[in-house]
């Protein structure tokens, strides 16, 4: 089993939901071409069997997505189980348990959504998560993945495939195939950063032939506008720009070779192996997602305390003079972009680190009074 995060997470809610509850999906031939009726339109085909909303409104998520004022707007990934990890539903339910807890910890289920979709089609357990980027009680950005996120879903990762021996895709015996998925800051800064990303999906059995490399482009959000028999032309549709990948990747008959989808086996491949986990006491990778869980919450509590009585009726009577300033006030504004929230623009806290150690240009302390001081301002001393 592994937790994937995708690198898109701007715009409506209508794309990353639409496509994950949608029954009828766009047809393509062995070539990935798109199939075209005789009109020339293109041709649609049902999954089978169809995704199935486990938890969730999809319609909320939608709506919620779409009602965010930040630059980034929703979280999107999936939980992938190897074919041979056939995970029961209390398994299943186990996994999504730690996982919101993980992500949400400190956190009452009011103050967040997150929408589940379990995919079965292509012949495994996918479990697909995407929820607003927004904390539901102060407007808030919720990045449930900020930089350093990849130990914290690794401890998950571990203790679950350890406790239920499902194929482990750091194992030792494939660790040179086999690398850890590092999401873009960004859908792509460029062809190279592309390329890498392609490469860590096809290490970890996410894309195994060139029809689930185009399935994983088009999910991540670019368009595909040419695909040739030695090439692919990947676009971002935001910006318009064009990268030529090419490559033996590439090719229309390329698939991943043996090594490259030993994730996808698992523990079938040498039932009577040492694998790494074994080697690791349970209790410590336990202790190790509690220690997340345990600094997670304690960020997200302060970050998302609520207002006092104090601080609401002052909100309230600010809002008779300025109204812009008390939108600021309610969410703890610091205006430090236009959205609002200056852990939405590429430097967010490391969950190690102090969140507000630096001010908005990264160079050195952050000068700037807080909301609770604009709120509580200190007493003025008398002149002498």
């Amino acid at each position: 089993m592994l937790i994937k995060f995708f690198p898109n997470g701007k715009g409506v809610g209508a794309g990353p939901v639409g496509y994950l509850v949608a029954e009828r999906v766009l047809a393509y031939d062995g070539n990935r071409d798109l199939i075209r009726d005789a009109g020339g339109q293109p041709m649609t085909v049902t999954r089978t069997p169809l995704p199935e909303v486990l938890r969730g409104n999809s319609e909320r998520t939608e709506a919620l997505i779409d009602a965010s004022r930040h630059q980034w707007t929703y979280r999107a990934g999936v939980i992938s189980f190897a074919d041979s990890d056939n995970p029961t539903d209390d398994q299943q339910a186990e996994v999504m348990d730690g996982f919101e807890r993980l992500a949400f910890a400190g956190l009452d289920p009011e103050q967040y959504e997150v929408l589940w979709v379990r995919h079965r089609h292509e012949g495994r357990v996918e479990l697909h998560f995407c929820t607003p980027r927004l904390e539901l009680t102060t407007g808030k950005s919720l990045n449930i993945a900020p930089p350093g996120y990849q130990d914290a879903y690794d401890s998950l990762r571990d203790v679950m495939n350890q406790r239920h021996g499902w194929a482990d895709p750091m194992d030792v015996e494939r660790a040179r195939e086999v690398r850890d998925t590092v999401e873009a800051p960004t859908r792509a800064q460029g062809r190279d950063e592309l390329h890498a990303w392609l490469q860590d999906q096809i290490s970890v059995g996410l894309i195994t032939d060139r029809a689930s490399m185009l399935d994983a482009l088009v999910y991540a959000g670019f368009d595909i506008p040419r695909a040739g028999k030695t090439y692919l032309t990947a676009q971002d549709p935001d910006t318009g720009e064009r990268w030529r990948l090419k490559g033996e990747i590439f090719h229309e008959d390329w698939q991943a070779d043996p090594a490259e989808r030993e994730t996808e086996r698992g523990t079938r491949h040498d039932p009577s192996r040492t694998r790494r986990l074994d080697l690791i006491p349970a209790q410590e990778l336990q202790d190790r997602f509690e220690e997340h869980c345990g600094r997670r919450a304690a960020y997200h509590r302060e970050r998302y305390a609520p207002l006092s009585d104090r601080d609401r009726e002052l909100v309230r009577d600010t809002a008779e003079i300025d109204p812009l300033l008390a939108d600021d006030l309610a969410l703890a504004d610091r205006g430090a972009g236009a959205d609002g929230d200056r852990l939405d623009d590429g430097r967010e806290l490391f969950l190690d680190g102090a969140p507000d150690a630096l001010r908005a240009d990264g160079d050195g302390p952050d000068s700037r009074p807080t909301p609770s001081q604009l709120l509580h301002p200190p007493p003025r001393r008398a002149r002498a």
